[in-house]
């Protein structure tokens, strides 16, 4: 219901801005900004964020200068996303700047969404992200679960992403002062520390195409990393997530985190073959019947077979991801816990 409310919801103005830098964080291989063709358009408006570090990565900084893009060198201590993006904070002398990843496409004319910001006020944007080259199951079920996702967008604009996100320079450099720099959940961090400053939130119509893993085995490791920056945000930091955003908060723990043990001892009940099939096929289409209604907006025949993807990583994934997160916890030397504190107040740094 609350997804059909759009009053964070921003569509593109009539007029449009160039008041904007698309940074590109590129680091480890050339490969993940080897098609760029896509923003040849905007070439003039990308600074690419290079980590100069790594195979080959000397070498394609040259090959990207002579094609005719900006780049700017980083040499963070743990390259990731929000540390070059920081580091190249200096260079920046637009109003805006746009975090896209090198293999995000925007779909419409960004220039437009920037004026909408610009008009209302906004310091900080999320967007809509959509599955590039939906082809084949997995990238289908995931093509599914990105669009009802991107809906809960319209009334939690903070939950930003990876693929794109607009905000102002000012508001990048008072949201990276207070970012703990963790890499798994980093680009919903923006948003939640965005969120503890009273930056203005809003979220913009803008779709754009991101890859996704075209095989299960890679999309398992794609959700264990997502699932252990989950696991961050939600039990690592419940403690200032709760004061500051008590729903969301207590919804993942009760019903994503605790809910994994009842999920698992519920079925325990249904051991017998006919006994499981029959409670699996009458939870499947209750499951069904609710996912379709709930994401009207989005609705797709694909509901119907949605439910064994979604139980299978409800019950499965929770699990896999808290093990992951304490296998990177000692591999990083730290908890990724928030250096936001438990009142939201704006800092000096942050727009008024």
């Amino acid at each position: 219901m609350l997804a059909w409310w759009r009053g964070r919801t921003l569509a593109p103005h009539f007029e449009r801005s160039s008041d904007y830098t698309i940074v590109v964080p590129v680091y480890g291989h050339p490969r993940y900004f080897a098609d760029r063709a896509h923003l040849l358009r905007e070439q003039a408006s990308v600074l690419v964020a290079l980590d100069p570090r790594g195979p080959g990565m000397a070498a394609f900084a040259g090959e990207l200068e002579a094609e005719g893009w900006r780049v700017a060198f980083a040499t963070p201590d743990q390259p990731s996303p929000p540390t070059l993006i920081a580091a190249v904070l200096d260079q920046i002398r637009t109003r805006y700047l746009v975090r896209m990843d090198g293999d995000t496409r925007c779909l419409e004319d960004l220039g437009r969404y920037v004026a909408a910001m610009d008009r209302a006020g906004a310091d900080v944007a999320s967007t809509k992200v959509e599955v590039a080259d939906a082809k084949g199951i997995a990238r289908r079920f995931q093509q599914l679960e990105y669009r009802m996702a991107m809906l809960s967008r319209h009334y939690r604009p903070w939950l930003t992403s990876g693929a794109c996100t607009v905000a102002t320079t000012t508001a990048w450099r008072a949201i990276f002062a207070c970012h703990s720099m963790w890499t798994p959940g980093e680009d919903i961090e923006t948003g939640r520390v965005a969120f503890a400053l009273k930056l203005r939130i809003r979220h913009l119509d803008l779709r754009v195409e991101t890859e996704a893993p075209d095989s299960w085995g890679d999309l398992f490791r794609q959700r264990r990393l997502w699932w252990a920056g989950n696991f961050r945000h939600t039990i690592v930091n419940f403690d200032k997530n709760a004061v500051q955003l008590p729903v969301w908060s207590f919804y993942y723990l009760g019903l994503v985190w605790l809910g994994v043990y009842f999920k698992w001892d519920s079925l325990i009940g249904y051991l017998q073959p006919f006994v499981l099939l029959q409670a699996l096929l009458a939870l499947f289409v209750v499951y069904a019947l609710v996912t379709f209604i709930a994401n009207w907006q989005v609705r797709s025949w694909g509901m119907i077979v949605y439910p064994p993807y979604a139980l299978l990583q409800a019950i499965l994934m929770p699990t896999v991801g808290s093990v992951y997160y304490l296998k990177l916890a000692r591999r990083y030397g730290r908890l990724g816990r928030y250096r936001i504190g438990y009142r939201r107040r704006a800092s000096a740094g942050a727009p008024a």
